[in-house]
């Protein structure tokens, strides 16, 4: 009953949250619910991946299947489907634009869905240090929002070299950013962010906008 039910709005391998199983079952007790995930674990046919949050695994001749800290953290902080709400800081969003090529341990994320200026937690043993949003991130922003942070935490423009700034320039013509929606949304950030900005080079660079 209850797997069915799931699949129906879930996939496999796909984190899934107590909340997000109690909104599927709210005509039931919250007792009831549980017994319901209690009974299914049992069985295999549901597996506690960490606190509150579970997955319907695949099964194969190499094993049962498993998902990630990095899974449950996009879905929950950065986005689902259609929804944005949240990008990627820190060392995870240096490397995508080439500032460094150390792999990150601690997945470092901006989103709409913490209230905190600066939350450490733990997901399956993976260290996780979110950070309140500066304003709402939504499809709209995102991406703009993306080049701001990476700026922000750069501190001067004299750590650019050509490699990164090619890297945000071709980041913008991919992701249709333009120099009038950096200078916008600039206005959330710090001063620093929009010296870094302005002296980069990457206006003057991309002449979209």
């Amino acid at each position: 009953m209850l797997v069915e039910r799931l699949k129906t709005k879930f996939n496999t391998n796909e984190p899934i949250f107590t909340n997000e199983i109690l909104e599927m079952f709210s005509e039931y007790s919250r007792a009831y619910v549980f017994r319901l995930i209690d009974k299914a674990e049992k069985k295999g046919e549901i597996i506690n991946f960490d606190t509150g949050v579970y997955f319907i695994p695949t099964k194969s001749i190499i094993g049962i299947s498993t998902i990630t800290a990095e899974d449950v953290v996009k879905k929950k902080y950065v986005g689902y489907k259609d929804d944005v709400y949240g990008v990627y800081s820190g060392l995870n969003l240096q490397n995508m634009f080439s500032v460094t090529t150390q792999m990150p341990n601690t997945i470092e994320i901006v989103s709409n869905n913490e209230s905190m200026r600066c939350r450490r937690i733990m997901i399956d043993g993976r260290t996780i240090i979110l950070r309140k949003s500066r304003c709402k991130i939504d499809r709209s922003n995102a991406q703009a929002y993306t080049v701001l942070q990476l700026l922000s935490e750069m501190g001067k423009t004299t750590d650019m070299d050509d490699r990164t700034k090619e890297s945000i320039i071709m980041y913008m013509i991919q992701n249709r950013v333009s120099n009038a929606d950096l200078v916008s949304l600039a206005r959330v950030f710090p001063a620093q962010t929009t010296k870094n900005l302005m002296y980069s080079g990457i206006l003057n660079g991309f002449t979209q906008g």
